[in-house]
This record gives structure tokens, sequence and C-alpha cells, in this order.
């Protein structure tokens, strides 16, 4: 009877999203009844929302391996596995929830979601769909199904499907959210900002909306909507056929430029050359670029998340850095003014890339790898200033028929260097690969149509 009554609280607790009560509730629960499987499970869902994904993961698998036949386990292990982006991992779950519970329409919408992470957005339709003909007026899959539509780039559709859920639960803000992300990918700016605003005073912690309010607000402005466009035409595609398009592009400028240098039209070419770099310029640093631009907005600074500031505030300190050092190369006239600016040509590519990535192993590698190109690059203008010294001075030592004889050998070091300056710049340029197409990561907290 004890036992059963904490339950019923947990529950009530759970309802009411009160998550560090439901969580105590539920460990003294399994105090008393330590091999309460659905407890488990509620306890691994509630975990989940407050980010602590390595004990929700724990207490999930203890859930199943209590009730191998309880499909509330399955579908939580399964709703975990997806906020820790272990996507493989969670259909595997959700379709042996689906196995042991046909008629229950909340696993066909966690398998949309999954599906919709995965870019198999046909596949998340026809989940969506399959979870409408159990329940035609579930909320969570008409959002759903809405969102996969306006990814598909079926925006008519989208809005119907949308409308309905509105139409049926006017106060939702995950619905909101959706109509938001639909209006977003049909180009209108502003009725997804009024959407993403209204789903943020429904839940003000509502991060999908807070990142769609983000995304709106720069979307008025005409460069960042066709940058927009592009990362949300390219969403459409799985992570294969996208890296297929990036290598497609590549060839294209690569082979093109060459064809246009051979058929006798340099300029051409060297344009053509240039746009691949042109194009990495403008998708790497767009996203944080207007982020910092946005810090000056009185709603998008706040809209911003901490590590999107930040992202932002770095970039802007690298740029103007940058520009430092082109005035210095242009206005300077001493030996080494024209020295280390193509690095900070380039420079600034992957510390943009930065914003591109959520927390996980993607993000630290391209940090470590800033970190360190930067450290080079300084310890490189160094060095160089202290050859080039000592060249001077060997110089000075000499008479005028040894200088001409002896040139070579004192610039020997200063040319050794500078090969090793190349090969950083090359480094540099090439880590754009590894920002366009590496795993963005990053971690969900709700489950629910989030996109």
């Amino acid at each position: 009877m004890q036992s059963e009554a904490m339950w019923q609280r947990a529950i009530l607790l759970f309802q009411q999203q009160r998550w560090d009560l439901t969580i105590r509730e539920l460990r003294g629960l399994l105090g008393v009844a330590p091999d309460h499987a659905p407890a488990h499970a509620l306890l691994a869902q509630s975990l989940a929302r407050t980010d602590a994904l390595d004990e929700a993961l724990s207490e999930a698998k203890r859930a199943v391996g209590l009730d191998p036949e309880l499909d509330f386990a399955y579908g939580t292990l399964a709703a975990v596995h997806w906020q820790r982006r272990e996507l493989d991992l969670a259909v595997t779950a959700i379709e042996r929830a689906i196995e042991l519970d046909p008629d229950d329409v909340g696993h066909r919408g966690t398998l949309a979601q999954i599906r919709i992470g995965q870019g198999r957005l046909a596949d998340a339709l026809a989940a969506a769909d399959d979870g409408l003909t159990l329940d035609p007026q579930d909320t969570d899959c008409l959002n759903l199904r809405a969102l996969a539509l306006a990814k598909l780039g079926r925006g008519k559709e989208a809005s119907d499907s949308v409308e309905a859920s509105l139409a049926r639960d006017p106060d939702n803000p995950y619905t909101h959210q959706t109509r938001g992300l639909a209006l977003l990918h049909a180009g209108d700016a502003k009725g997804a900002l009024h959407h993403f605003q209204e789903a943020l005073r429904r839940d003000p912690n509502l991060q999908g909306a807070r990142q769609g309010l983000v995304e709106a607000l720069k979307a008025r402005n005409p460069l960042y909507r066709v940058v927009l466009g592009w990362f949300l035409w390219m969403e459409r595609f799985s992570g294969p056929r996208q890296l297929q398009i990036m290598i497609g592009l590549w060839l294209a400028a690569r082979f093109g430029a060459d064809g246009l240098a051979s058929a006798g039209y340099p300029s051409a070419a060297m344009v053509v050359r240039y746009s691949w770099l042109g194009f990495v310029l403008v998708t790497a640093c767009a996203v944080p670029l207007f982020n910092l631009l946005l810090l000056l907005h009185p709603i998008g600074r706040h809209a911003l998340q901490r590590r999107a500031r930040f992202d932002a505030i770095v970039l802007g300190a690298c740029i103007a850095t940058s520009l430092g050092v082109f005035a210095y190369a242009w206005l300077g006239t001493s030996p080494l003014a024209s020295a280390g600016w193509a690095f900070w040509l380039v420079f600034p590519l992957p510390v943009a890339g930065l914003a591109l990535f959520e927390l996980g192993w993607g993000r630290r590698v391209l940090q470590v790898f800033c970190v360190a190109s930067l450290g080079f690059w300084v310890w490189w203008r160094v060095r160089i200033e202290q050859l080039l010294a000592e060249a001077l001075l060997q110089e000075q030592r000499l008479s005028s028929t040894q200088i001409a004889a002896a040139t070579d050998a004192l610039l020997a070091p200063v040319r050794a260097h500078q090969e090793i300056f190349h090969s950083l710049v090359l480094a540099v340029a090439l880590s754009t690969w590894f920002v366009l197409l590496a795993p963005k990561g990053g971690k969900r907290r709700r489950q629910g149509a989030d996109g």
C-alpha cells in the first residue's frame, strides 16, 4: 500500500515536471521496492530531464532487465538513447517497444522523432502516419508529421498538419514550436518568430523554441536567409548523402577551375577556384557572425545560449585580430610586416566552425586544433623574428663579397620555417572539411517534437 501511494505521487510530480521531487520520490520507492521496473523506467525519464544521461541509461537498462516484456521500459530506453544521440540503439529499443505493444501511439511518435534525427524523413513521416492511424488526434504525431513534411519541402501539407494540431490544442508550446519551424522552412521568418514567442510564453524553458527564435531573428537578414535556406535544404538528406553533395561541390569547383584555366580564362578560373573557400567562409562564419550581431538585439541577446554568445565573441575577437594583422601587413614598413597574414586569412574558418558544434567530441577536437594552431603561429612568428635578427647580425660581420656568397646559407633557416608555415596554413584550410562533415553532436533535453 505504501509503495503504491509513493508510485502515484511520483507520477503526479512527473506530470507537474517537478523533476527533482520526482527523482527523490522514486528513489524512496525503490528503497522499499527495488524490483519495481516501471519505477526504474520513470526514474530514467526524470534523470534524462535533468541531463543526467549516464544515470538515466543505467536505470532504463535496469528496468528492461527486471521486466523484458514491459514496453514502457523499452520506450524509455529508446528515449534515453535518443537524447544521447545513439540513434541506432534508440531505433532497436523503440522497435522492440512497438513489437510488445503495437497499439501505443507514443511509441510511433518516438520512432518518428528518432528517424528525423537520423535524417530519414520519409521513414519519420511513415512512423507519424502510423501513429495517427491509431489516434488521429495525437498532438505529438501531428507535430512530428508536420516537421517531417516541412523538412521534406512539402510546406502546404506541413501547414495543414500543424493547423490541425493547433486547433485541437492551441496552448501546446510544442505545437507552436513546430508551427514556427514549418514557417521557417517556408521562408516566413516573421510568422515563425511569432510562434516561437508563443511557445516560449507557454514554456520559457523550451530550448527548441529558443533556438528557433534565434534563427528567425537572424533570418530577417537577406544574406542569412540564403545561408539558412542552404542548411535547411541539406537537412533533407541523410549524413552519407550530405557528404556526397559536399564532395561533389568541391570537385565541381576544382575541375571547373582547371577547365577554365585550360581554355584560357585565368580570371574566371581563379574566381571558381576560390568560390569553394568563399562557400566555406559563408557557411561556417554566418552562424556565429550573425549571433555576434544578435547580441545588439534587445530580444536576441537573451535568446542566445551562453555558449553561442561565447562563440560569437571569440569569432569577433578573431576577426578583429585578422583585420589588425592585415592592416599591419599593408601599412607596415619592416621586413616582417607581411609575414604570417595568410594564416589569419583562413584561421577564422575553424574558429567560426566551433559555433556549429554542440557539446561533444567534435567540438573538443576543433577547440584543441584551434588553440594548437594559434600557439604554433605565435611560436613561428617569434622564431622567424629571431632567425632574421640572427641573419642580419651575421651579415653585418661579413664583407660585401662574403655576403653575396653566404646569402643562401644565411636565409636557409628562414626558408625552412617558411615551409613549416605553409604546412600550417594548409592544415588550417583542410580543417574546413572537418567543420563541414564531422558529426555536430548534441543532446536533446526533452522527448518531443522539437526538431
